[in-house]
């Protein structure tokens, strides 16, 4: 999949702003993975000259007006929005009741922890704001989910791009490794920072009931 996007965006001057609506049509359910395309962000960062960081501020806002336009939808149409045959396809009716699931087992956790779960992401936050959410809240369990993850693959992405810039099968080979071990590395930082999240809240909700 991977290789698909680079044909497509690697060199060109506009790469980074077609990756960019990609990843809002992410947020919006569209199936294509999103730690893929901010790998190949970083990729093609490298290939125009462009600085990581300034990639991954752009991407970071990307995945953030997606999740946002899904969950301020979820706002203003209600969870009868996702009963219409044409989000039935994209989301079934198994993802749906899994969102809802995950939504009453967790709540507010569950806002940061959807953002890694591709398959219920999108109904998720369009439950979270049909059941009147704050979006200040949702803006932060969501952003700060999305600080772990983005910057890690647009850097890994940009270091491929420059270190095999001269080799593209070695360059192949490598966004395949690394994706496995960004992964890894990924929901292992997800786990550490969701458990201090954990700790903080529950330390919050006892002073608060003392």
């Amino acid at each position: 999949m991977i290789e698909a996007l680079l044909a497509h965006f690697q060199g060109s001057s506009w790469a980074i702003w077609g990756l960019f609506f990609i990843l809002v049509g992410c947020g919006l359910g569209i199936p294509m993975p999103e730690d893929i395309v901010l790998i190949a962000a970083g990729i093609c960062s490298a290939s125009i000259g462009h600085n990581w960081v300034t990639t991954t501020v752009l991407m970071y806002a990307g995945v953030m007006i997606g999740d946002s336009i899904i969950f301020l939808v979820g706002r203003r149409f209600g969870v009868r929005l996702l009963t219409m045959p044409w989000l039935q396809r994209l989301f079934p009716h198994e993802k749906q009741q899994r969102a809802r699931d995950r939504f009453e087992r967790h709540g507010r956790k569950g806002l940061f922890f959807a953002r890694f779960l591709p398959g219920i992401r999108a109904p998720f936050f369009c439950t979270a704001g049909a059941m009147h959410v704050p979006y200040l809240r949702f803006l932060c369990y969501d952003g700060l989910a999305a600080l772990v993850s983005v910057p890690v693959f647009v850097f890994l992405g940009h270091w491929i791009g420059v270190r095999f810039a001269e080799n593209l099968e070695a360059l192949s080979e490598a966004v395949a490794d690394t994706h496995f071990w960004t992964l890894v590395v990924t929901a292992v930082l997800v786990s550490i920072l969701g458990t201090v999240v954990l700790i903080a809240w529950r330390r919050r909700h006892r002073s608060r009931t003392a």
